[in-house]
Order: C-alpha cells, then structure tokens, then sequence
C-alpha cells in the first residue's frame, strides 16, 4: 500500500512539473508510412506517442520524423482514415535514430470491422458465420450527442427497429428484432452491458395514464458507451438458451488504453428540447392550444473523466451529469452516472477486469395518453365547449408523479492464458445489476372536487431488482494438421433474478402541507410482491478451420429453469443445438473482389411459460368480512411444454476495391408449441379463467442488406455513405382458433395474419338511399386485417465525413414503410361532434343536390370518418404511418490546432466545438397526430400502433464543448 501511494504521489508530482522538466537524453524516430498492397506514400498519417502526448503527420511522400522523444521503449500508434490502425513496440536510445516504416491495410469498407458473434467470440464482419449487426457508438459520440441508447441505434441496424413508446424522459423502448415470433416472451432482447446482464422490462410503478415506468437503458449514459453488437435470431444465440430467443444486445463501454498517459477530458452540453410537429388544425379545433402547451425544454449536461494507465494497469474514471426537460410543463429527467473501468494484468497470463457503474437518476412524468386528467386530453377533448377551466389546468398540473432510481453495475471479467499449456484460455465473468426505485404520486387534497376523490390522496411504492449472472468458459485453440485449426469451448451460465415491491394509497389527507402518506384518514390499498426465478445452462461448441479459409461449427446448450412443473421438485429442462459454416471465396475470384464471405447457419432456441403455468391450480389469498381465505388464483397445465423457436439463416458479405461492401442475409424462422390460453368450461368449477395450451404456430421469414462505400479519401477529406434496408413477413399459422386480443379490440393476433394486425370490418363508402340522400357507412358484414403497426420494409442511411482535417459530419436517417397507426385520439374527438373536417364535410354535403356525383363524393368522404364503436371506427381512423426521419446530425470542429497556435502552449490535447440535431425533420402522410411512432399503451404487449393522447417524440438541438488535457 505504501509502494502504491508513494508510486502515486511521484506520478502526480511529475505531472506537475513537467511543463518545467528537459530531459536529457533524448532520441528520434522516423521512417516511411505506406499502402500494404499498392506501396503507394499515405501522406497525412497519424503518428502518436499516446502516452508522451507526442505526434506528427506524414510528409507527402509518406516520411515522417519524431524529434525530441525521451530515451526508453514505446507503443507507436499509426493510424490513417480507411486503414488499420497498427501499433508497435519501439525501443528509443539516447542520440541515436530509431527506423519504423509500416505499411498500412485496408480497412476493406467496413467487412474488417470486428463484431462479437456470442459468448466473447470475436470475428471480423468478412469471417463471421452469422449476421451481426455492430455500432461503433465511440465514434459516433465524437461528433454527435445522444439521449439515450435508443438514438444511437436507431437507423444504423438491419433487422431490427428501435422506438420510445412516448416523449417522456426516460419513456419505454420497444425493439422489434425480425420476426419476433415468440408468443410466449416479451418480444425484447436480452442486453448486456460490459458482460452483465440487466433487466431490459418496465419496473414495477404507477402508470401515468398507459405510460409505466420508464425503460432501464435509460439510466445508462451513451456517451460512455464504446460499441454494440446485435445479435438477431437462435441462428446466432441458441448459446444464450431459452432467454436469447428475441436477440441479444451487447454492450461495451469506454475503457483505458495500455501504454496511454493520463489524459482528462471535460465536455459540456447545453440544448432544447421542442415538439416535432404540430397538432393538425384541419381536425382539431384547439391546435393552436396544443401546440401552445408544449414548452421549449432546457438540457443541460457536463461529463468529466479521467483514463490512463500505470504500469500494467489501465483505467477510466467518470462522472455524468444530465438533465432533460420534457416538452411538456411538468416533465424531467436528471441523470447522474459515475463510472469506473480497470482493467489489470498482474502476469503475461493473467488479465483481470472490473467495471462499475452507479447511477442516481430522477424523473418526473405527467398524466397523459388513455387518462381524464391529462392535460393534452382535457385540451383535445374538453376544450371545445369550454369545460376545461384555468382551475382544471391547475388541477391536473398539480398531480405529482416523481421516481428515484439507484442502480448499481458490476462486472468481474478474469482471463487466464496458462503457459504451460498454449492456446488454453480460461475465462470467469461475473455480473450484478441490482435497483432500488422509489415512486411517490401525490394528488392534492385542494382539487378534490375536481379529482372526484375523497380528499388528498398519496401513492408510494418501493421496488427492488436484482439480477446476477455468472459466465465460466474454457477454450482451447490447436491445430489438427497443418491445414486444419481447431477450437473446442466447454462452459456454463447462471443466472438468478428477483423482483420485489410494496405499495400503499392513502386518502383523506386534510392539508396538502402534509405529505406523509400515514396522515391518511383512509387506507385504500396495501400490498407487496415477491418473484425469484434461477436458471442455468451448460454449453459446448466445436469450430474448425479449414486453410484459413472454411471454418465449420457445432455448438449445443442444455437449459433448467426453475419455473414450476407440476408434479415435480424439477425444472424445465432443454437441449438447443445450433450449426455454422463460412467460407472464404475472395481469392477465387478476379482482384476487384477483396472479400467474399459465404455463410449458412440454423439454431434452436424457444421460450418458458409464465412461472406458475405449469401448476394446476394455485390459489391466492383472500381478506373477507368472514375472515382470511383463498380464492383461485391461477389455473395452469400439467402437460405444458416450452414454446421451440427454429431459424435457418444464409447470406454473404461481399468487398469490392477495398471500397465497397455489401452484406446480404435471407432468414426463416419458425415456431412451434407456442402457448395459447383458453377458456375454460363453466362446469369445472374454476370461474372466470383460462388455461394455456401448447398449439401455436407462427412463420417469418426476411431480408437484410448492409452496404457502405467509401467515396473520398484524401489527405485532408474523406466521405463514408452507409445504407440498410430490411424486409420481413409474418404470419400466424396455428392458434387453436383462439384470437388474442389487444386494448379496445383493434390489435390482434389470429391465424392467417401477421402479429398485432389490425382487424375490424372495412368501411367502404357511403349507403344512399332511393333518392340518392346520404343514410350512414357502408360497412363490412366480417372483420377483415386492415393493417399492422410493425413496419415491412425498413431501413437506415447515412454518411460520414471529414473536411480539411479538423470538421467532422455525421448524420443518419431512418425510414419505416408498409405499417399503419390508429388515431384514437381524432377519433375520440369525432366522437363528441368536434372534429373539424368531419363538421365541415357535413356543412358541406347540406349545401349540395343529391344524386350528383359531387354530393356523392362528399359522402363517401364523410362515411370514412364515422366514429361510431363497431361501425368501422378502426378502419376509418387507420392511418398509414410510413415516414422518412432525419434521425440525428452531428458537426464538430477540432479547435486544438488553433488553440495552441493562439495561446502558444500544448498543454491543451483537444479543443472541440460540436452542434448535434435528433429528429430534424419528418416526412409522412399521417396527419391524425404529431407523431406515427408513439403508442398509448407503453412498450410492452399486444396492443402497438395507438396513438390516444400520448406526447410526441421531441426534436432536440445541443450545443458542445469538449476540452482534453
């Protein structure tokens, strides 16, 4: 301990004086930087020193010299945009001249990219056997700032949409990876983050409106976040079991470098948060009062860390601080995230990593979407006929939604590399994701006559979520023969989760200067929950190598839970195989093709019941005036089997000119057994309950295309376009004849239709009667699919560019097509006679003949907004909601050059101004609402695509000032 705090002390002294220090014995390095294949001089290389601070760029001809660098053993890192970024170990002496000439690859447009394919296996996008979707959110946080996680996806995956269910800070995620034809899991991926697996579903809280609480990713800070890795389908995470069949996310974030020097770093944000779109005056009568309501929120942001590394130990120290203010009066978010990554290596064999993250993040929420007392329904519903009065606003204003979160992070990740036996690697990684969350809803006891409540009323709950994982995996790498290499994997995974909560309401509080829940004259509710579930699996897989160029695997999982069988002290047990192959064809083919990459796969993965589905019966208790009893709780299936999801996945990635790359995938999944719940006989005594079964059936099948070119690359200039585009179609084929439906009957599942269809009968015009007078909607006698809110066809493109050195440009836009949203909203207010155009359609129709075709037209037009319940409502407030979205731009400027110039000092590193613009723009032919993204009902379940009163999406500008030392 005292070598340690005298090693500090010392460091931190030099770093002091070195402004003051000359060293004596100093060396030079130079030599040539060059093309690997062509030998042509890469003229304006990067040639650094990073932990002396020290650099320099090549001269035209490629040459370069560093002076003046002191006498001892260095990593040099020589980078150049489109190449690989080499590092080598250089020994420097005293006056003497140290050559390095190196020779540069070709990044080879993207398909040299290294992505994670499961488990820690790392491959480059032109060998890997599966289709993996990666971010290089490092990179994209230089030039551009993010919300949350959701920004940085959105748009740049193929395979996969990213939405927020609402504008609330903190508000919902819904992914939606391929097919997602599991029926029997939430749809969401699993997600780790730094190898720990976090809760990814809404805590337990109160809703606000059909809002629940927020989503945990965003508690995470994206500007911490070095990549994500995507992992779509069983083909790619059978190894991750019955948990990975919707995909897996993988999360890394920013760590030190070996051989790096201390470096700090402060960056600040200062931005607005504004409504995209305004309401449409053509259907509300109070647009100008919606669009009026809505505020110009501040954000504000500041993250300071410090990364370095001393001897064999690397490190990154941070704090960040957030804070977001909804477009709505009422709303915040404040977000404060204090991390911690090192990582060690006490031995040449022995490496040791630790990553920790604690966050305290607030938020505020108001009442909106399916609820009568939120504002934006009181000002749509209410207001055109004066009902909504200042004291209501006040009223609804004063309903206090508050949430406080504590979370903590920590992943262990050990790796030993044995010398005694090489090519052993031995790796334990263990993980802990634990939450503790507060949710306070006070209603004031001044607007009781409002609230139709007896008195002040206090809702408080307390959550907590645990969550702990625990990887171990042996590999061993050998070679077979000369021409064959082997990799045999052997491991295990375990994972434990808990859930618990309590909550009380309250009532009959006689002043609102008292906030303790206990001050109520009244208990209305109290109760508590408790869920813990464990599971385990073992995994094996085999991978052979073939000339370096084929490569050949087998892998197999066996999965336990402890979900609950009847009749038994067991579990849920499951075998799921997976098998991949690749193939190298570049060499076979003329010279323009750099790579070519053929690959195939298959995987199994499936999806458990709920927890006690397998019981028979399980009974609740029962408070009553007679006493404590039980009531039927739950009535399950002995016979329940797990839901089996099958993928089959094949495509190739293809280089051209070590400029272009294209990625094409074809998939087709499967799913068997899915559980289905049916009602059950009045005569079996058990009420109203259902009880599931194994009958469902659903197919899917896709296309993905990744492309990127890179157009310029000069010294001074470059310009990288991407692209994405994806198409998927689904359909249930087998449900027993059940349908399953979602809120207000309007979202589906039902055989012969995709997923969360829209059903309902099909309005077809207007019914006129023998004199050619309007009677009402021509209507369809059977309910008939009359759209979906998943979109068919999506995608993403963008660009990336770099002018005159120091002026960085990146943007991204998103498009979604082929998918519809329901305008519950407009249809409500149809309802109560105030929807404008429907009004002046019928002012219309008064003034004209009937019979004429005008009149005739103006009918049809009228028919089409009846808002009458099972009288074609769906149909005729069923909007398509394709759109173009300018998702995120991102300008930074690199002052540092400058900087130094001007203050003649180069103790400032880096120096950057930055502009970052999310959703710019939006073009799309839904006009019933603000937004075609958002949904009522929060991110989770059957019902998708309605938009009932819920705040929109914000557009968002930020202002940013990086500093380094």
């Amino acid at each position: 301990m005292n070598t340690l705090a005298t090693r500090l002390l010392c460091g931190l002294a030099v770093l002091l004086l070195a402004p003051g220090l000359a060293f004596a014995q100093e060396g030079t390095i130079t030599g040539t930087v060059t093309d690997g294949e062509t030998g042509e001089a890469l003229p304006g290389a990067n040639i650094e020193i990073a932990e002396l601070g020290m650099g320099i760029a090549s001269e035209a001809d490629g040459t370069y010299t560093l002076e003046d660098v002191p006498a001892g053993e260095y990593e040099v890192r020589i980078s150049f945009i489109g190449y690989q970024t080499e590092q080598i170990s250089v020994e420097v002496e005293a006056d003497a001249v140290a050559e390095l000439d190196v020779e540069l690859l070709s990044d080879a447009a993207e398909l040299d990219e290294v992505v994670v394919t499961g488990l820690g296996v790392e491959q480059t996008r032109g060998e890997s056997n599966v289709s993996v979707s990666s971010i290089d959110a490092g990179e994209l946080s230089e030039t551009s700032e993010f919300e949350n996680v959701t920004d940085v996806l959105q748009g740049r995956t193929s395979g996969v949409t990213i939405s927020r269910s609402s504008g609330n800070v903190g508000a919902g995620l819904r992914f939606d990876v391929r097919g997602g034809v599991s029926l029997n899991s939430d749809g969401q991926p699993l997600i780790f983050v730094d190898g720990t697996r976090i809760a990814q579903d809404p805590a337990t809280g109160f809703d606000v409106g059909g809002q629940p609480t927020g989503s945990p990713l965003a508690d995470l800070d994206p500007s911490n976040i070095e990549s994500i890795n995507v992992l779509k389908g069983p083909a790619a995470t059978s190894l991750y079991g019955t948990d990975g069949t919707d995909g897996v996310v993988l999360i890394e974030t920013k760590s030190g470098e070996q051989g790096q020097d201390l470096q700090v770093n402060y960056q600040g944000t200062l931005g607005s948060a504004v409504k995209q779109e305004d309401y449409n005056d053509e259907i509300y009568p109070t647009a100008d009062r919606l669009n009026d309501i809505h505020r110009r929120g501040a954000i504000q942001g500041h993250r300071v860390d410090v990364s370095g590394s001393f001897e064999d130990v690397n490190y990154q120290l941070g704090y960040s601080h957030r804070n977001t203010e909804s477009i709505f009066p009422t709303g915040e978010g404040e977000r404060n995230n204090v991390n911690a990554n090192i990582e060690a290596r006490p031995t040449d064999a022995f490496t040791i990593n630790s990553r920790s993250t604690l966050a305290f993040n607030y938020y505020s929420r108001p009442q909106s979407d399916n609820n009568i007392f939120g504002v934006l329904g009181a000002l749509a519903l209410d207001a055109p006929f004066g009902a909504f009065t200042e004291r209501d606003s006040s009223a609804f204003f004063a309903i206090d939604d508050q949430q406080r979160v504590r979370k903590f992070q920590q992943s262990v990740e050990m790796s030993y590399n044995p010398e005694a036996l090489s090519g052993l690697t031995l790796r334990a990684q263990g993980g802990a994701d634990i939450t503790a969350r507060r949710n306070d809803q006070t209603w004031p006891n001044q607007y009781q006559d409002i609230y139709i409540s007896s008195g002040g009323e206090r809702n408080a709950l307390d959550s907590d979520r645990r969550r702990f994982n625990v990887d171990l995996t042996a590999t061993y790498d050998y070679d077979l023969t000369s021409n064959v290499n082997a990799t045999t994997t052997a491991g295990s995974q375990l994972f434990t989760e808990s859930d618990r909560f309590v909550n009380a309401t309250s009532s009959e509080i006689g002043t609102d200067l008292i906030r303790d829940i206990g001050a109520g004259t009244q208990l209305d509710v109290i109760g508590e929950g408790l869920s813990n579930e464990r599971s385990a699996g073992i995994i094996g897989r085999q991978q052979f190598e073939f000339l370096d160029r084929y490569s050949l695997e087998f892998s197999v999982r066996r999965d336990w839970s402890t979900r609950l069988i009847a009749g038994e002290t067991g579990s849920f047990k499951e075998w799921y195989p997976a098998a991949r192959a690749s193939a190298q064809l570049g060499d076979f083919l003329p010279d323009v093709v750099s790579r070519l990459n053929v690959r195939a796969s298959w995987g199994q993965s499936g999806s458990l019941p709920n927890l006690v589905d397998g019981e028979l019966v399980r009974l609740n208790g029962q408070s009553s005036g007679f006493g404590t009893g039980a009531t039927i709780g739950n009535v399950g299936n002995p016979d329940l089997e797990l839901e089996q999801v099958n993928e089959i996945e094949g495509g190739f990635d293809l280089g051209i000119n070590e400029r272009y790359s294209l990625s094409v995938t074809y998939y087709r999944q499967n799913t068997e057994d899915s559980i289905v719940n049916f009602q059950v006989a009045p005569s079996t005594g058990f009420g109203n309950q259902t009880v599931p079964r194994n009958v469902g059936e659903i197919f899917a099948q896709g296309v993905e295309m990744d492309f990127g070119v890179t157009v310029l690359q000069t010294e001074q200039h470059s310009l990288d376009l991407n692209a994405n585009y994806s198409f998927r179609d689904r359909e249930v084929r087998e449900l027993g004849g059940e349908t399953i439906f979602g809120g207000f009957q309007r979202n589906v599942i039902r055989e012969g239709l995709a997923p969360f269809s829209f059903y309902g009968p099909k309005v077809n015009g207007a019914l006129f009667a023998e004199d050619g007078t309007y009677l009402e909607p021509d209507v369809g006698d059977d309910n008939v699919e009359l759209g979906n809110p998943v979109p068919d066809h999506f995608g993403g493109f963008g660009l990336s560019a770099t002018l005159f050195e120091d002026l960085r440009i990146n943007a991204q836009a998103e498009y979604q097509l082929g998918h519809q949203t329901y305008g519950s909203t407009a249809r409500f207010l149809t309802l109560i006679g105030a929807n404008e155009k429907r009004n002046q359609l019928t002012e219309e129709l008064a003034g004209l003949e009937p019979g004429t075709e005008e009149y005739r037209s103006v009918a049809n037009n009228l028919a089409r907004t009846n808002p009458s319940a099972g009288a074609g409502e769906i149909d005729n407030f069923l909007q398509d909601a394709d759109f173009l979205k300018l998702r995120s731009v991102g300008v930074r400027y690199d002052a540092s050059d400058l900087i130094s110039s001007v203050t003649g000092t180069d103790q400032v590193r880096s120096f950057t101004l930055g502009f970052s613009a999310s959703n710019l723009f939006t073009i799309t032919s839904y006009d019933l609402g603000p937004d075609p993204e958002v949904n009522f009902d929060g991110s989770r379940g059957v019902t998708r695509g309605q938009d009932f009163l819920t705040l929109q999406n914000p557009r968002e500008y930020t202002f940013t000032l990086q500093v380094g030392i």
